[in-house]
């Protein structure tokens, strides 16, 4: 070999060590980024001492909170939990000045709300943990968002969606359902509940999801609310203790059923795959997580926030739901496991799952408002 061919080789090789030791470096450094930003993060966080989280049973449990506590024992945890009316405490809240909250986890609806309130922060900012910031341990290999920005509000729950429509198992036979267009028969006249929640000022997801899907739309809502008689009921128990007494066949956003169901009552929920509107992720069937704006304890917000999102919060979840909660719950991540899973709520391993992100509420604001008044008889 040549002096000048040998000279080259060992150029070559010092050229590659040299970049093999930066690519090094840069990896430690970015490791050494989060971690310090983590630690200062937590540390400001027990020095405001305190996290409050506002939301329905997927943040207030004491089960979650228990497990968060164990870990930072020094940031105290307050919660308030409700359905609707804690989203309208924490406006009520805001109008007056006073800015309580650091998280709110509910529906997409309600997150939708406070998103187009324009009371919400960013989301990716605040993700600190690799685990968390990975986007290869999420389904899709991405983060979900339920906003048009897609930073807002952050989809952690990958449960199928049913069609939000439950039957009486003493009234209906469900091998005579085979899409939600059939509800709209004349048999079903006067024999179809609807739960009401709001007055048609905050549009409830499913709404939405029958309005946007091109094969419902318009058309599909018109017809309900016009032709089937609804029996309306704006108290979410009694839409439910109606559906199993038999005072509708069918009922239309009915809650809390896998419950009702635990206590031998007859209704049941058309699942994601019983007819042919089922099976998207996202929409109705989600949980959201989100940070509020002007939050008084932001850096215990955002360990709260991780330490939900990451692996271990996610299994903590998700076992809760399923298990304690009773309400069939699966993650958007994908590197946990599924013994826990109800039945109803596991993904089918190799399906391609449509996803319902950010659903405009503005075109179905009036329609929905003047079919809601139009809509009888009602029953409050």
């Amino acid at each position: 070999m040549s002096k000048t061919v040998l000279r080259w080789h060992l150029n070559l090789i010092t050229c590659a060590a040299a970049i093999l030791f930066a690519a090094s470096l840069c990896k430690a450094a970015e490791s050494n980024d989060w971690r310090s930003l983590w630690e200062r993060t937590v540390s400001a966080a027990k020095k405001e001492g305190q996290v409050n989280l506002y939301g329905g049973e997927e943040i207030p449990h004491p089960d979650i909170i228990g497990e968060f506590s164990k870990e930072y024992p020094e940031i105290k945890i307050v919660t308030v939990s409700g359905h609707t009316e804690v989203l309208q405490r924490i406006v009520a809240e805001r109008r007056a000045a006073k800015y309580l909250v650091d998280l709110f986890a509910y529906g997409p609806n309600a997150g939708r709300t406070a998103y187009l309130a324009k009371f919400l922060d960013p989301i990716p900012p605040a993700l600190i943990l690799p685990e968390v910031t990975d986007t290869s341990k999420w389904y899709g290999g991405k983060h979900h968002y339920g906003d048009s920005e897609n930073k807002y509000i952050f989809i952690y729950e990958g449960t199928p969606n049913g069609p939000s429509l439950a039957y009486n198992t003493k009234e209906v036979n469900p091998s005579q359902l085979s899409s939600v267009w059939d509800i709209v028969n004349p048999k079903w006249v006067g024999k179809i509940g609807f739960f009401s929640y709001g007055e048609g000022n905050s549009i409830p997801t499913p709404i939405l999801m029958f309005y946007h899907n091109p094969d419902l739309g318009a058309e599909f809502l018109k017809r309900l609310f016009t032709e089937m008689k609804l029996i309306i009921s704006a108290n979410r128990r009694q839409a439910t203790d109606w559906l199993a007494q038999g005072k509708y066949a069918l009922c239309v956003m009915c809650r809390d059923l896998e419950k009702a169901q635990k206590q031998g009552l007859p209704v049941v929920p058309f699942g994601p795959n019983d007819l042919k509107e089922g099976g998207s992720l996202g929409g109705g069937g989600a949980s959201v997580i989100t940070l509020v704006k002007r939050s008084p304890n932001p850096n215990a917000g955002k360990v709260f926030l991780n330490w939900y999102l990451s692996r271990q919060g996610q299994i903590i979840w998700q076992r809760v739901m399923n298990q304690k909660v009773q309400e069939p719950s699966n993650s958007m991540r994908i590197d946990i496991p599924t013994d826990d899973v109800l039945p109803e709520a596991r993904r089918v391993e190799g399906r391609k799952y449509p996803f319902v992100g950010f659903l405009d509420p503005k075109p179905v604001q009036k329609l929905y408002k003047d079919l809601l008044f139009t809509a009888e008889p009602i029953a409050k």
